[in-house]
C-alpha cells in the first residue's frame, strides 16, 4: 500500500477526473457503436459486449462523483475530510465486476451448452468482428492511460477503473475470436466464442475480488502496510528528543495516511520542551508523506517500568523522585495531605 507524497490534492484530483472524463466518452461512444453493430451484424456476442461497455460507462460516472465528494475539505461533521468516498468508489467498482463476470460466465455457459445439446449458433455479419477490433484497441489504449496516472496518483478508484477497461479489452478479445471463428470458420468453431467468454469471466473474477479487498480494508481502518509502518516508526524514533514510542496506529483516508503515536521523551523536560519534540515528529512525518497527512503525537516521560515487590502481586511503585511534575502539569501535594 503506497501512500502519495508532496502532491497538491486539488490537482490529485483534477487528473483524476480528466482521466476518468476520457474513459466517459470512450464507453459511451464504444456503447452506442456495439448495440448498433450487435444488432445490425446479429451478433448476441456483440450485444453482450455492449452492455460491457455500458457497464464502464456506469462505472466512470460512479468514480467521477466519487472524486468530487472526496475532493471537499474538512468540515465540522467530516473532521477528517471525505477521503474514504474515494476508497468507496474503489467498492462500488470491484462490486461492478462482480456483476459483469457474473453475466459473463452465464453467457458463455449457457451459449457452451446450447452448442453441445446440439443447437447451431447463428453466423454474424463483418461489423461486429469490426466493433470487436475497435474495442479491443481503445480500451486497451484507455487501460494503459488510466493505469499510468492511477499509479502516479496513487488512486485505488482509479486503478479500479482501469481494471474496468482492460475487462472490456479482453472481452472484446473473446467477442473478436468467436465472431471471427463463426465467419470464417462457421459450424461448431462458433462454440468458441461462448467458452472464451467463460474463461473471461474468471479472470474479471479475480481483479474485481483484488479491488474489492484492498478498499473493504481500508473502510474497515485496516493498518499500513509493514513497510510503510516500518518508514513511519523510522522517522519517528530518529526525530531528536525522541527515546522511544509505543502505541503506534495507521491508516488510510483516501490518498492519505493518519498516524497516531505515543513518544518517549526525558523526564527532565518541562511541557513546552516535550511539545516541540512532538511538534518535531508531526513536521517530519508530513514532510516525507506530504502536508495533508493526519499525524496525532502524545509524549509522554520516559520512566523505567519499576520492579514488582514481592508480596505485592499486580502492584508498581514508581520513582516519582524521577519525575518532575510540576513541569508534566501535575501539581505537588503535601505528603500530610493524605494522612
Amino acid at each position: 500500500m503506497e501512500v502519495i507524497r508532496n502532491m497538491d490534492q486539488d490537482e490529485r484530483f483534477e487528473q483524476a477526473v480528466r482521466v476518468t472524463g476520457a474513459g466517459l466518452f470512450v464507453n459511451l461512444g464504444l456503447t452506442i457503436f456495439k448495440l448498433f453493430a450487435g444488432v445490425l451484424g446479429n451478433s448476441a456476442a456483440m450485444l453482450a459486449d455492449g452492455v460491457h461497455s455500458l457497464s464502464d460507462f456506469l462505472t466512470d460516472l460512479v468514480v467521477i462523483l466519487g472524486f468530487e465528494i472526496a475532493r471537499k475539505p474538512v468540515d465540522r461533521t467530516h473532521n477528517y475530510g471525505h477521503g474514504k468516498v474515494e476508497t468507496l468508489s474503489a467498492s462500488l467498482v470491484g462490486l461492478m465486476l462482480f456483476v459483469v463476470a457474473g453475466q459473463t460466465f452465464l453467457y458463455g455457459l449457457r451459449k457452451s451448452l446450447l452448442v453441445i445439446n446440439g443447437e447451431t449458433l447463428q453466423q454474424p455479419a463483418l461489423i461486429a468482428l469490426y466493433a470487436a477490433i475497435l474495442s479491443i484497441l481503445s480500451k486497451e489504449l484507455m487501460y494503459h492511460y488510466t493505469i499510468r496516472h492511477a499509479r502516479k496518483i496513487n488512486s485505488m478508484a482509479l486503478t479500479a477503473n482501469a481494471w474496468h477497461h482492460r475487462s472490456d479489452a479482453l472481452s472484446s478479445v473473446c467477442t473478436m475470436i468467436g465472431v471471427g471463428a463463426a465467419i470464417f470458420l462457421g459450424g461448431r468453431w462458433t462454440v468458441l466464442d461462448p467458452l472464451m467468454a467463460v474463461f473471461l469471466s474468471l479472470f474479471i473474477f479475480k481483479v474485481a475480488l483484488k479491488i474489492s479487498c484492498s478498499s473493504v480494508n481500508e473502510l474497515i481502518e485496516a493498518s499500513l502496510d509493514e513497510k510503510t509502518n516500518a518508514e513511519v516508526r523510522e522517522i519517528i524514533l530518529n526525530t531528536e528528543g525522541v527515546r522511544a514510542l509505543s502505541n503506534m496506529k495507521t491508516r488510510k483516508i483516501g490518498s492519505n495516511i493518519a498516524v497516531d503515536v505515543h513518544i518517549k521523551v526525558d523526564s527532565g523536560l518541562n511541557v513546552g520542551e516535550a511539545d516541540r519534540i512532538a511538534l518535531h515528529v508531526e513536521h517530519s512525518l508530513k514532510k516525507t508523506f506530504g502536508p495533508y497527512t493526519y499525524v496525532l503525537v502524545k509524549a509522554e516521560p520516559d520512566i523505567p517500568e519499576p520492579p514488582i515487590h514481592p508480596g505485592k502481586t499486580g502492584v508498581c511503585l514508581r520513582k516519582e523522585a524521577e519525575t518532575r511534575p510540576e513541569e508534566w502539569g501535575s501539581e505537588e501535594r503535601n505528603p500530610d495531605e493524605n494522612r
